[in-house]
């Protein structure tokens, strides 16, 4: 339900962000100071940033330091599920080591911000993530 009304927010401000990306590329030949082309620049684009961004980035650990070697990692979905998907970050060794889940927080975030977490813990620990849709 707070997605749909965040979608719904982003759907009802569109108009105002195009216009305001139009008066942006309209405002750079006007007969003003500097000063106030700024501010009014500024103003405009921080309007025309008030989206939702819908693209995940990527997690971006190719590779880990365990002991004295740099080991591959590649990212594998263990379960996908409707809500989210459960990863696993596997390391290609010989030593088992304890396993950890880092459960993402429900806020609306991508799990990719945990990313310095994950990293730091991929060192002594087989890494389970939670990624939530």
């Amino acid at each position: 339900m707070l997605y749909q009304a965040y979608q719904l927010q982003d759907d009802l401000i569109a108009p105002t962000r195009m216009l305001s990306e139009l008066m942006a590329s309209v405002t750079g030949g006007m007969i003003l100071g500097d000063a106030a082309k700024r501010r009014i620049a500024a103003g405009l684009e921080m309007i025309a940033r008030f989206r939702l961004t819908h693209t995940r980035p990527d997690f971006g650990i190719a590779t880990v330091r365990v002991g004295n070697r740099d080991v591959p990692v590649t990212v594998e979905t263990v379960r996908a599920l409707p809500f989210g998907k459960l990863l696993r970050f596997a390391k290609d060794i010989d030593t088992p080591q304890p396993k950890v889940m880092v459960v993402a927080p429900l806020s609306g975030h991508f799990s990719t911000l945990l990313r310095g977490t994950v990293e730091t813990l991929l060192a002594d620990h087989e890494v389970y993530v939670t990624d939530w849709a």
